[in-house]
């Protein structure tokens, strides 16, 4: 009798890509901070110029991304919902759910 291996691997979590590259962002936007700080402190005023403008970019990328994440739950939620497209389903047609009752 052969016993096969078994992998006991934990369940992969769809989290989202975004999340994963809002949260890389959000730690480059901290350090890019902290290096506004030191060079405000050195009085480098060219550089302090620099990374502001790379914060502003960054800022503008997460907030896409959240935008992004948002649209796709509710998109998500709606075809839960049977309503992503605006159109109903089969389904709810046959049953009579709206049914035209004027005569």
């Amino acid at each position: 009798m052969s016993v096969n291996s078994v992998s006991f691997a934990a369940p992969e979590v769809n989290t989202g890509g975004n999340n994963a590259r809002i949260k890389a962002l959000e730690q480059k936007l901290q350090k890019l901070n902290e290096d506004k700080k030191k060079a405000i402190q050195q009085k480098d005023e060219e550089k302090v110029k620099k990374l502001e403008e790379e914060i502003l970019k960054v800022e503008k990328q997460i907030e896409q991304l959240k935008k992004k994440d948002e649209k796709k739950q509710e998109e998500e939620k709606s075809k839960e919902e049977g309503r992503g497209n605006g159109f109903l389903r089969p389904e709810e047609m046959a049953y009579g759910r709206y049914v035209d009752v004027r005569v």
